[in-house]
């Protein structure tokens, strides 16, 4: 059976958005669901959304780029800052990308605001400590790296993925099989005990 992991993409949203759109066609080429709250962009700061695609995914990626983002309202820390956290809280298989300063610097996004900076300094490097984190130059590393991690997640039995109808059906009929097959194998070992 072939299952589908659900992967959810976190990361900061206007100055990211082609390192994004990069992570959700690896995945989709991949054979995978990507999900993220970008794509319910009217909920995209509702947090029990957010609790719900997280939960409901079976591994989380976090794209790092130059910017800490949008306070959640209690001010504690940025949504992207609050859904890694949420991930690993509740054991979510995570990893991140850093995109490079070299590539952050030939983007024309303004990165000169300095807002959040020390905090944004401090969950990089909390980031760096906990997970297994890649340094992006390129759209194309985001796809290779995605490309090449999804295979070993999705050999997981701790992952349950998705499933396709068709492949739960031909499972339940095997398993049929197999216990029918089990029955008689029991019957005929007590008919084999009596001419003992």
């Amino acid at each position: 059976m072939r299952k589908k992991l659900q992967v959810y993409i976190s990361s900061t949203f206007s100055d990211l958005i082609m390192e994004r759109q990069t992570a959700v066609e690896a995945i989709l080429r991949a054979g995978h669901i990507p999900a993220g709250v970008e794509l319910v962009y009217k909920d995209r700061h509702n947090m029990e959304t957010i609790k719900r695609w997280i939960n409901e995914s079976d591994v989380y990626i976090l794209i790092l780029g130059g910017l800490y983002g949008t306070l959640i309202p209690d001010d504690s820390k940025s949504y992207t800052h609050w859904e890694y956290d949420y991930a690993g809280e509740i054991g979510k298989p995570r990893f991140a990308f850093a995109v490079t300063d070299e590539a952050l610097r030939q983007k024309t996004f303004d990165f000169t605001e300095t807002r959040y900076y020390q905090e944004f300094q401090a969950f990089k490097q909390s980031v760096f400590e906990e997970v297994p984190t890649y340094h992006a130059d390129n759209e194309q590393h985001i796809r290779m790296v995605i490309r090449d991690q999804l295979p070993g997640y999705a050999r997981r039995d701790d992952l349950s993925g998705w499933v396709s109808s068709k492949d739960v059906a031909e499972a339940q009929r095997l398993w049929a099989e197999n216990a029918e097959l089990v029955k008689e194998n029991a019957r005929l070992n007590a008919e084999l005990e009596k001419y003992k």
